[in-house]
């Protein structure tokens, strides 16, 4: 047979196809006595081979191994049977399939939610009835992440959110003499819907994102399962501050996100519509009620508390890999405002139907 290298393998494949598509061949016999050389293309040619007949339920039979062979054979997995997985026949699934799929994965989604909203409350109760439970430090730490150095983000969206939607109404506003009434538009757009709304979603792609990755990585990292055998409350110790810090920053950061808005259209006003400053603020404070700022702050307690929950949620759900990591920080963004949306629409149903 000689050697079987590089530079002979193509010539021993060609003879052993043509053995092996003959329609008597029954039992494949290779003979090694006469073989001085075998190098990797050696290997993986009686490798090759060795698996085609396998598949065509031909035996397959090395006989005469070199003793100086037998190593290499072994360390390059030729001494083994080649484990031939059965095919997984593919089924498509049909619509009604698929749909009662996503049904019983949201309803599963739906439970765990609800489930994890229960504990957070009854943490919250616990902390409510003994306060040393509740972590100041740790919220303080938090209050200052997620509300402080949030500030420069909030001010420039609010800012130029004011600038765009006092131009705009200015174009029209314009034409009747009605100038004064962009400082109306302005600030009852921002104080009840748009500031609480813009707020939120920075937290959403700020602290939900953060939440996550930091819990996530603590699961990867099996310090949850650390504090859970050493007997901590995983849900006082590490959501509950969390929380606490997000429904303290959310109305705060929406205060300062409907003056800088202001600020913005405040802005305009001067510069494109002869508005003095007091005459601009003066109609700001005729115009809004305790109402339209009340509102705007309730909805933006609900909204920073679901982007909280949310957060923390997805890095309790995180699985034990690198990537499942950055898979929940982004399913904790895409849910988070998800959720503000629908907590939104609700919202404006409930303020027209009590006319608030």
């Amino acid at each position: 047979m000689g050697p079987l290298t590089l530079k002979t393998v193509t010539e021993h494949w060609i003879t052993l196809q043509n053995l092996l598509t003959q329609p008597s061949m029954r039992h494949l016999v290779v003979d090694l006595s006469q073989v001085n050389a075998v190098d990797s293309s050696g290997l993986v040619l009686l490798k090759t081979a060795r698996d085609r007949c396998a598949r065509a339920s031909i035996g397959f039979e090395l006989r005469a191994v070199p003793e100086s062979f037998q190593a290499f054979f072994a360390f390059g997995g030729l001494d083994r049977a080649k484990s031939e997985k059965a095919p997984v026949p593919r089924i498509s699934k049909g619509f009604v399939t698929r749909l009662g799929e996503t049904v019983l994965e949201t309803w599963d989604e739906l439970r765990l939610m609800v489930s994890f909203v229960g504990n957070v409350t009854v943490a919250f109760v616990h902390c409510c009835f003994d306060p040393r439970r509740f972590r100041l430090r740790e919220v303080f730490y938090y209050v200052q992440r997620s509300g402080s150095e949030a500030m420069p983000i909030v001010f420039l969206v609010s800012f130029l959110m004011g600038l765009i939607m006092a131009f705009q109404a200015a174009v029209q506003l314009r034409q009747f003499g009605a100038n004064i009434f962009v400082a109306d538009l302005v600030s009852l757009a921002l104080t009840r819907e748009l500031g609480p709304l813009m707020t939120a979603i920075i937290l959403a792609g700020r602290s939900a994102a953060a939440f996550a990755a930091e819990i996530g990585t603590m699961k990867v990292n099996e310090e949850v399962d650390a504090l859970t055998v050493m007997g901590f409350n995983v849900t006082e110790f590490l959501i509950m501050p969390k929380v606490t810090a997000l429904a303290v920053s959310g109305p705060l950061l929406t205060v300062f996100a409907n003056a800088s808005g202001i600020f913005g259209g405040l802005v305009v006003g001067m510069l494109g519509l002869d508005l003095t400053p007091a005459s601009f603020l003066l109609e700001v404070g005729q115009i809004l009620t305790a109402a339209d700022v009340l509102s705007g702050l309730a909805k933006s307690l609900v909204f920073a508390v679901l982007v909280a929950l949310v957060g923390c949620l997805r890095g309790l759900q995180t699985e034990k890999s690198a990537d499942s990591v950055g898979r929940m920080t982004t399913s904790a963004v895409v849910t988070s405002i998800f959720m503000i949306i629908l907590a939104d629409a609700v919202f404006t149903v409930l303020f027209h139907v009590f006319d608030i």
